[in-house]
């Protein structure tokens, strides 16, 4: 019972990231309204009420210092702050709900009522948006002042089980040729389109292809980073300890170690399953860089030439085998998708050369600059900035498939500068910690020798591995609409708040 209650924070956390999927990420606004309240009144009781508490510490203690923190913490007041922002455009409604459809239509939207203040085209939508980040930035506040370290560990933990239950499922699915997620022909973005030529749209509990490949990437690089960090704790508790102690743990070393890589595989054939070419190659990315770095960190810990030789001809063997083996287990649909990858056509993806939407996200930009046209209000926008001859997309159309320009179009300089500062306030004191420990192994010699550049492996793999999925996250939302998503967008938040829970002199 002690465990519930010290880690109900935890739990609480996890448990929210895990219904936001399961909700088909998030993206039905019909069952999204209902609860997010709750979830959010769940976050923020276990914000301040239910803390965990550190060695020693009584939960009076841990609430006395979890609010100190917070009132001290820049970040929670850019929170506070851009959650503001967002709710001044429902008293400063740019179209009634009972305008004429047609002029919706017709891109024809009247001006708000203080052109100099935030406001959005239909408050339902812009409610949705709303709704996105009410989930998301209280979910990184609980995890960045109310978990200790192992706490930030634990949410990923849950959420990576739970993202394995997802990717099972998401096989069942294509195995029983499901009409859609869940069995329903109307869930996600994709209205009643479970299949379209006969191939699948959906993966799991996620109408978009796209979107599912996106999460499932993640929680691959998450349960990377959990496997190596429990590898790396597991070497250095037994190196701490007497030799007859070790032995006689040795024979279940292997499953306390490697029994992450159980929900690594599945998620990364999950990625692979959704059909989602983006995914297809930024899991397959993913995974080569991380087997590199696992294996370069290991070939460094050998003291012997021998050893080395030994372990490298064994290595080349084991990848080529391992690349043969997931080229044979991969389905025929995931190969005719890579057969359709070209270099052209992924730069012009990821430039938005070849459609409209970036040039109109723009031109939307351009004309509310400070605050923008708020949320989905791209969607109302777009339609008065087609050129003669320009077709609306009927399937994805209400997305610039670009997320950093619809955040930017929908919430302006401001909108977007904020959002951008959290990324920076959270992602800075990881730099300067990876900078010092830089600094730090050129003069000092580290317990375990490090592979070289010294600079990349000085860094803690589990880490390595949450920067890699924030990247590869960031990297994806250039050429679609994976942060369009709550499912998405509140993991890609608590990654960044779960890193101190990876970094060094952490407990």
């Amino acid at each position: 019972m002690s465990f519930l209650s010290n880690n109900a924070a935890a739990i609480a956390v996890g448990a929210v990231l895990s219904a936001l999927a399961w909700m088909f990420g998030g993206l039905r606004g019909d069952l999204l309204t209902p609860v997010v309240p709750w979830l959010f009144a769940i976050l923020i009781e276990m914000l301040v009420c239910f803390p965990q508490r550190h060695s020693g510490e009584s939960t009076y203690e841990a609430r006395e210092r979890v609010w100190h923190s917070l009132r001290k913490d820049p970040l929670t007041w850019v929170v506070v702050g851009f959650l503001a922002l967002l709710a001044v455009p429902f008293v400063n409604n740019g179209l009634c709900v009972d305008c004429d459809a047609a002029r919706i239509a017709q891109g024809v939207n009247p001006a708000p009522l203080m052109p100099f203040l935030p406001f959005c085209v239909n408050r339902l939508d812009h409610l949705n948006v709303f709704f996105w980040f009410l989930t998301a930035l209280p979910a990184l506040l609980v995890v960045r002042h109310s978990l200790t370290s192992g706490g930030k560990r634990l949410v990923l933990e849950i959420v990576v089980w739970n993202g394995a239950v997802l990717a099972a499922l998401g096989f069942v699915q294509h195995a029983l040729s499901a009409p859609g997620p869940l069995w329903s022909e109307n869930s996600g973005l994709l209205k009643g389109a479970g299949l379209q030529d006969g191939v699948n749209v959906f993966f799991s509990t996620f109408g978009y292809a796209n979107i599912a490949g996106c999460y499932f990437t993640m929680l691959f690089c998450i349960s990377v980073a959990l496997w190596r960090r429990t590898c790396d704790w597991l070497r250095a508790e037994r190196a701490a300890k007497d030799i007859s102690h070790a032995a006689a743990r040795r024979p279940h070393a292997f499953w306390e170690k490697h029994y992450f890589l159980i929900p690594s595989v599945l998620l990364f054939y999950a990625a692979l399953n959704t059909l989602s070419r983006a995914a297809i190659v930024l899991v397959t990315t993913c995974a080569t860089i991380v087997v590199l770095h696992a294996f370069a960190s290991f070939l460094a810990r050998l003291k012997h030439r021998v050893q080395r030789v030994r372990a490298m001809a064994i290595g080349l063997f084991g990848l080529v085998a391992l690349g043969l083996l997931v080229s044979l287990l991969t389905p025929d649909g995931v190969h005719k998708e890579v057969g359709t990858l070209g270099t052209f056509e992924m730069l012009d993806r990821v430039t938005g050369r070849g459609q409209y939407h970036s040039r109109v996200a723009t031109e939307i930009w351009k004309d509310h600059k400070l605050f923008g046209c708020g949320g989905w209000g791209y969607a109302h926008f777009s339609r008065g900035k087609l050129r003669p001859g320009e077709q609306l997309q009927i399937i994805g159309g209400i997305n610039v498939h670009n997320d950093c320009l619809q955040f930017l179009a929908e919430h302006g300089l401001v909108g977007f500068g904020t959002l951008l500062a959290i990324v920076i306030i959270l992602v800075w004191p990881i730099g300067r910690t990876w900078r010092r420990l830089a600094r730090e192994a050129r003069f000092t010699k580290p317990k375990d020798p490090l592979a070289k550049p010294v600079q990349i492996f000085v860094l803690p793999a589990g880490a390595f591995c949450l920067l890699l999925a924030a990247l590869a996250t960031v990297v994806h939302s250039f050429c679609d609409c994976p942060l369009r998503s709550p499912a998405v967008l509140s993991l890609f938040f608590v990654i960044l708040a779960a890193l101190p829970g990876f970094m060094p002199n952490e407990g």
